[in-house]
């Protein structure tokens, strides 16, 4: 509702203005790729509200002492609850949260195994492939396949940074024992207007910080999407496969077309690394650069719609959605992140190391998805 709401917001705003450059900043740009990341705002509060809750409640600090022993069997400190639970609303607060973890060796691993915790910024890529290609149907009698296709990019982060934990915790050498001391705090009722106070300012904050990132990007994709035009015979007419944006996607594309990707998801991977949701940006400003009838149209739709030229095959299909969520479940993509990381662990060693594993992670990850299922038939 509201990415069709969205959608014909920006045609009205089309047919009111004279056409122009300006107007297609405006429409195709701003309200295009701006515009696409508040879809998903309603989801991220949700989120916020429920951790919020639990922290207001008394029983965040009461988990972190009952999964203790269970963190320190994969390296980790009971204290590492919090940060990490913390990083499925956002990796930063959560990595400023392991202050209050003593030993250096249990904060650093899991400094470096927290991004790996399905973040907000990471649930508009979600809900956008798994609404415009998970089957809407029941598994099992009981499940709906979408849901469960997110829980399990869920479940897919938080094991792997389980198992990394034990691996880096192995790998970091340290003389200090660590102990573990938490006074724990009552149990007591939220108050409702402390804890919506905190939804409104932690959602301001994420639409503003992101908003920043998203409107000059949106602003430097539509230039790069529209330009250079291209004379067709019939006066000057855009087309987005001889854009700069497209030599950029393309320059990439060989790397990444064993997981299925093509040039534009490729330009908003290179996007992305500035903050995950700009991927669904990008992807709004190209499709509506795109797209020849002068009208903004729903982002899910226009994907469904995407063909290759040559082979006339769909773009996007539900193996292609799984690839690329399975990659975004690993990728390294948030500068403040690893900004944060070097500011915690004063020094860039860490942050480039968390590039570099990530990455891969992400890569080999997607690449397993995708060719696994061509081999067992899937598309």
């Amino acid at each position: 509702m509201i990415d069709n709401s969205i959608a014909r917001f920006g045609n009205w705003v089309a047919h009111q203005l004279p056409p122009g450059l300006l107007t297609d900043l405006l429409v195709e740009g701003i309200i295009g790729g701006a515009g696409a990341i508040l879809i998903f705002l309603p989801q991220i509060l949700i989120l916020i509200f429920f951790m919020t809750l639990l922290e207001d409640f008394g029983y965040m600090a009461r988990v972190a002492i009952m999964m203790d022993k269970a963190m320190t069997r994969v390296g980790l400190h009971g204290r590492s609850v919090l940060p990490l639970m913390s990083g499925y609303a956002c990796a930063i607060p959560g990595i400023m949260a392991t202050r209050t973890i003593e030993s250096w060796k249990e904060r650093l691993v899991t400094i470096l195994v927290l991004p790996l915790m399905s973040c907000s910024a990471r649930l508009p890529i979600y809900a956008l492939m798994i609404g415009a290609f998970i089957p809407n149907q029941t598994v099992f009698g009981y499940f709906g396949l979408q849901g469960l296709t997110m829980v399990l990019m869920y479940f897919l982060g938080t094991v792997t940074a389980l198992i990394l934990s034990l691996v880096f915790s192995s790998w970091i050498k340290t003389e200090k024992k660590s102990s573990f001391i938490m006074e724990l705090p009552p149990y007591r009722i939220p108050l409702m207007r402390s804890v919506f106070r905190q939804v409104y300012t932690r959602g301001k904050l994420f639409v503003t910080d992101a908003g920043k990132i998203i409107m000059a990007i949106s602003i430097v994709l539509w230039f790069l999407a529209s330009f250079p035009k291209v004379d067709s015979g019939n006066g000057q007419e855009q087309t987005i496969h001889s854009s700069y944006a497209a030599k950029i996607g393309k320059t990439i594309e060989p790397m990444i077309a064993p997981l299925g990707f093509d040039w534009k998801i490729g330009l908003g991977l290179v996007t992305s690394f500035a903050a995950r949701e700009v991927m669904v940006s990008t992807l709004a400003t190209i499709y509506n650069v795109e797209n020849v009838k002068d009208e903004v149209v729903s982002l899910s739709d226009a994907m469904k719609r995407d063909k290759d030229p040559l082979t006339g095959q769909n773009i996007f299909t539900p193996l292609v959605a799984l690839s690329l969520m399975v990659f975004y479940v690993y990728a390294a993509q948030c500068m403040a992140t690893f900004a944060i990381v070097k500011r915690e662990t004063n020094s860039w060693k860490w942050p480039v190391f968390m590039v570099v594993y990530m990455t891969g992670l992400a890569y080999f990850g997607s690449l397993i998805v995708y060719q696994g299922g061509l081999m067992m038939g899937f598309s």
